[in-house]
């Protein structure tokens, strides 16, 4: 009987034991889960809170209200407003001889909320969430891409405070709306022009330092296809965007030199390329010129000839039924086809998209290579001096009678169109067709001749081009940049 009593008494300490023991650990395991739900709550009031504030900020920075007030609420954190945390920074790089321009370069500032490991920030117009585990985005910046303009109103915390538990944000607007670009009365320092519209050569790029960069990275790599890239060691997020070139007019460049085209949409989207090349104090008898591209397997080539004679007796003596001769060749070293070539030896030199005209007494070569009234013919050249390209090298049998080509960019410009030895083709549809074999980026390349006395043809200054056509929308091209500088204060109660 002793023996049962003592096992019944060990048996029922044992049962406390182990129900104390059990409380104990549900109470621990419970408390820890409520205070992770407690943190999680005042986490997500912070976010929901600092959206409205990321909301009524851009009222009053955007210049749509002078005050705007928010209930951040009653949590257990800390805010803080601070002036000088993070900047951004606009460069527009190689906009002319590898200069770099600093368009824009000033602090963001940020009000932040902080509880334990976690932070809920609005900065630079838009709210970033930071843990252990890095920086996710709640609610985007005030950086709207689209098409190939970007839009950037900076939004800046020009003041300081700090609170906590109940409080309230009262945001004011801190002087007027600053016009960064485009700005008429800001110059390029290498070049003295004026901050405008389009955005041409180089590249833009935007840099953000902050707590937050790989929120910004993130944003950026999803809102362009920009070149995006992250500085660790200097919490760093930059985005790089080219300039969609020269969409317009544009200097004669040297022999050699290219004019970039940068952003062109595919099919056949050149809407106009015109260039006059004006004679200077050495001959213009016999002379060429042409634009060329090379980008890999592909080549293309359009050659204007003055034969000789002609050239510096023009503008005394009149046309007196000379004629100007134009090939135009085309080669992807791909396919079994072989050099396309098109040819007119009898271009009337006084009028039409192909001509001669004057300038000051000095002969002048025109071309329009958008211009439909120019008709050239399939299957053979008739350039006599050598061209930029050795078009007999790409193509071994190139005296043979080719094979027909088919221009395929169907429900452009009437293609799908197959040309046969002998069919005619406008000068028009045959750039706006080639150019379409390349892109989105590519350099047309100037020569002229014969032989090196081409630098000493030509006189540069006097002469230029215009090459407009469209461009990509969107990616990683940029044509028109729009940026403001709008300053607010945020004070705490």
């Amino acid at each position: 009987m002793t023996n049962r009593a003592q096992s019944s008494n060990i048996g029922l300490v044992l049962l406390l034991a182990l129900t104390i023991t059990g409380a104990g650990v549900v109470v621990a395991f419970g408390s820890s889960a409520l205070a992770d739900v407690q943190d999680q709550t005042s986490t997500d009031r912070a976010e929901h809170a600092m959206t409205m504030l990321d909301a009524r900020t851009a009222v009053v920075g955007l210049g749509e209200g002078s005050v705007q007030t928010v209930r951040l609420g009653r949590g257990d954190g800390d805010y803080a407003v601070e002036s000088e945390s993070g900047w951004l920074r606009i460069d527009h790089a190689n906009y002319t001889d590898g200069e770099t321009e600093e368009i824009y370069n000033a602090s963001l500032g940020s009000v932040t909320y902080r509880r334990g490991g976690t932070t809920v920030a609005y900065q630079g117009g838009g709210v970033w969430r930071q843990q252990a585990g890095g920086t996710s985005m709640v609610s985007p910046p005030e950086f709207h891409y689209r098409g190939t303009t970007l839009t950037l109103p900076v939004l800046r915390v020009r003041s300081t405070d700090a609170a906590s538990g109940d409080t309230t944000a009262t945001i004011r607007r801190s002087g007027e709306l600053v016009r960064v670009f485009p700005n008429e009365s800001d110059t390029y320092d290498a070049t003295s022009e004026p901050y405008v519209n389009p955005v041409r050569n180089g590249t833009a790029s935007v840099t953000v330092h902050s707590q937050y960069y790989e929120g910004w990275a993130d944003y950026f790599r999803t809102r362009t296809t920009g070149n995006v890239s992250v500085d660790d060691d200097n919490r760093t997020a930059t985005v790089v965007l080219e300039t969609t070139s020269l969409v317009g007019s544009f200097p004669f460049p040297a022999k050699g030199e290219s004019v970039p085209v940068r952003g062109i949409s595919e099919g056949h989207s050149v809407n106009d390329f015109e260039i006059s090349v004006k004679k200077d104090d050495g001959t213009f008898n016999n002379l060429y010129v042409s634009f060329y591209v090379e980008e890999g397997d592909r080549a293309y080539e359009a050659v204007v000839e003055v034969p000789s004679g002609i050239g510096n007796k023009y503008c005394s003596e009149g046309p007196d039924g000379e004629v100007l001769t134009m090939d135009v060749y085309y080669d992807d070293q791909s396919t079994a086809e072989g050099v396309h070539r098109w040819t007119n030896d009898s271009i009337p030199v006084g009028s039409g998209p192909v001509r001669l005209d004057c300038a000051d007494d000095d002969t002048v070569i025109k071309v329009d290579f958008t211009g439909s009234g120019q008709n050239l013919t399939y299957g053979s050249s008739s350039v006599d001096d050598e061209t930029a390209i050795d078009w007999d090298e790409r193509n071994e049998s190139a005296t043979e009678k080719p094979d027909p080509t088919t221009f395929a960019h169907t429900g452009d410009d009437g293609e799908d169109t197959t040309y046969n030895y002998g069919d005619e083709q406008t000068l028009r549809i045959l750039t706006r067709h080639y150019f379409a074999m390349f892109g989105p980026e590519f350099k047309l390349t100037v020569d002229h001749g014969p032989g090196d006395r081409g630098t000493t043809q030509i006189d540069s200054s006097g002469s230029g081009g215009v090459l407009r056509y469209d461009t990509i929308e969107g990616g990683a091209y940029i044509t028109y940049l729009h940026v403001t500088e709008n300053n607010v204060t945020v004070e705490l109660d």
